[in-house]
């Protein structure tokens, strides 16, 4: 059978993949892992170290540090926590614009996505107990261009604000579950 792609999307295996998790809720499920290392100051070294796919085991190992500018007391080596995390919200969209326009035969011209979000520190550093910790908000501007009609991309835009996990995770409440750990 020939692979039939569009927009590098493989939409006959996204369609065998939809097809087994139809029948099969459990391969639907996917959990990830990741280490973090104090790599001094501010910088975190952040290390994949696999996932579950399923039933299957997938190796990965990938790594990246996270810093934040002098400001804020470090180096500007790397991206700060909260542009990668927007950046995951905004790569996470923009996978399911790529995959929504595929399945609907769109070949895309251009998808870009600018988001902006913004911080009162004054929370975090404990200077006033009624600031608010984490963003006031986050605004994102989708940029699009394909042969899809109007209906069609607002059809994706939809299902993208209603179906995307990365979004889902900044938009609504998750179950966080910390432990501590002290070694002597």
């Amino acid at each position: 059978m020939k692979t039939k792609q569009l927009n590098d999307i493989n939409i006959p295996a996204l369609n065998n993949y939809i097809e087994e998790i139809t029948g099969n809720p459990d391969q639907a499920m996917v959990d990830y892992n990741i280490k973090l290392e104090w790599q001094g100051g501010t910088k975190s070294k952040v290390t994949t170290k696999g996932m579950t796919f399923g039933e299957q085991q997938i190796k990965r190992d990938f790594t990246f540090v996270v810093d934040e500018p002098p400001q804020l007391l470090g180096e500007d080596t790397h991206p700060t926590p909260q542009e990668y995390l927007l950046a995951g919200m905004g790569s996470c969209m923009m996978v399911g614009y790529a995959v929504g326009a595929s399945m609907m035969g769109i070949e895309l011209e251009k998808l870009e996505i600018e988001m902006e979000a913004g911080l009162n520190l004054r929370g975090f550093l404990e200077v006033d107990p009624e600031a608010p910790i984490g963003f006031k908000g986050v605004t994102y501007t989708i940029r699009v261009k394909g042969n899809g009609t109007k209906e069609q991309f607002e059809k994706i835009h939809e299902k993208v604000i209603n179906y995307s996990p990365n979004r889902a995770n900044i938009t609504d409440s998750i179950h966080v579950i910390p432990n501590l750990v002290i070694e002597e």
